[in-house]
């Protein structure tokens, strides 16, 4: 996960920002006028769908309308986010996704939509990638997880919620880097795949700190987590980076969560959305709320997702290329 203290802002981009779009102003309709539609291109249940139904009670209180949730899961998220970019630009239908929006720009070799026709809005929040293994393996430690992996080349499983999916390219990027081989196995979902961590059938899993309540009950163990430092939510649990081992000095992994819109929003209902939704976002109770789903609220501007997201690309590709990470 990106320090965000060690990017400069600038003028990069995902995607080009000037599209041109009608003059709006307030003046010509009290917006909004009619419910707002959150599309998740995710499974119901998932963290995205969760961080979406805690922030929509919220935002329908800010904006006195109706606040739907839209789940269009499939394509690795590109039904979901095609239907948003082909959205009219008109305020009431937003993308909330989280880093499928980057990684299929990075693994598709065509995608079914025009990525210029989004435009990122905000981040709401972040989580660090934790790793998570199975008690039955006999390890206690990140040092002696690594060696394990290197004195039995090919034997660790460590599963993930899909082929392309942000906990899969974790888990790829640490074996590179740990310098060992392992068995990637895919499942539809975090939730089959902690499933089986639980029960043994794989052995690792790299998932959100909301899975430490399996730790606490003593049915998985916790090696380390993917944020650059100590993270309150996850006490007496390292960095990966800080473990000493040596490879992982690097090492950072997390998801992130944010909100783009159709690119042919005009200008000034763009930023009356950001300025709501980071108003919400602002409050304690939303804060709380995130936290307890599993993720660190995280408010940025749109100058600074926008880079941001430049900056995942930018480090993220090299991986995928490298270890030839396919998308489902």
């Amino acid at each position: 996960m990106l320090n965000r203290r060690q990017f400069a802002l600038s003028s990069l981009s995902v995607a080009s920002l000037g599209v041109a779009a009608p003059a709006w102003s307030q003046s010509s309709e009290a917006f909004p006028s009619r419910a707002i539609t959150i599309v998740i291109p995710y499974v119901a249940g998932g963290l995205t769908d969760i961080i979406g139904r805690a922030l929509a009670p919220r935002l329908a209180e800010k904006w006195g309308k109706p606040v739907l949730i839209d789940n269009k899961p499939g394509g690795g998220t590109t039904i979901g986010t095609g239907f948003v970019s082909r959205a009219p630009g008109d305020g009431y239908t937003l993308l909330l996704t989280a880093f499928g929006y980057i990684g299929n720009q990075l693994m598709l070799p065509k995608l079914p939509y025009d990525v210029k026709a989004l435009t990122p809005l905000t981040n709401t929040s972040d989580s660090p990638s934790v790793l998570y293994i199975s008690p039955r393996l006999p390890v206690k430690t990140l040092a002696e997880f690594v060696a394990y992996g290197k004195a039995n080349p090919g034997k660790i499983t460590i599963a993930s919620s899909g082929n392309g999916s942000s906990p899969h390219i974790a888990a790829e990027m640490f074996a590179g880097m740990a310098g060992i081989e392992i068995i990637h196995v895919p499942y539809r979902g975090n939730g089959p795949a902690i499933t089986d961590l639980v029960g043994g059938q794989v052995d690792a899993l790299f998932d959100s700190p909301a899975t430490m309540s399996y730790v606490t009950a003593g049915r998985l163990r916790v090696l380390g987590h993917g944020y650059a430092n100590p993270n309150p939510r996850l006490p007496g649990v390292p960095p990966i980076s800080k473990s000493g081992v040596p490879g992982l000095s690097g090492f950072e992994a997390g998801g992130w969560f944010g909100f783009f819109l159709p690119s042919s929003t005009p200008e000034a209902l763009q930023q009356r959305l950001y300025t709501d939704i980071r108003a919400v976002l602002e409050q304690p109770g939303t804060q709380e709320a995130l936290s307890k789903a599993g993720v660190d609220p995280r408010l940025m501007t749109r100058a600074e997702f926008t880079a941001y997201l430049q900056h995942e690309m930018d480090r993220w590709g090299p991986v995928i290329r490298s270890r030839n990470i396919r998308a489902d």
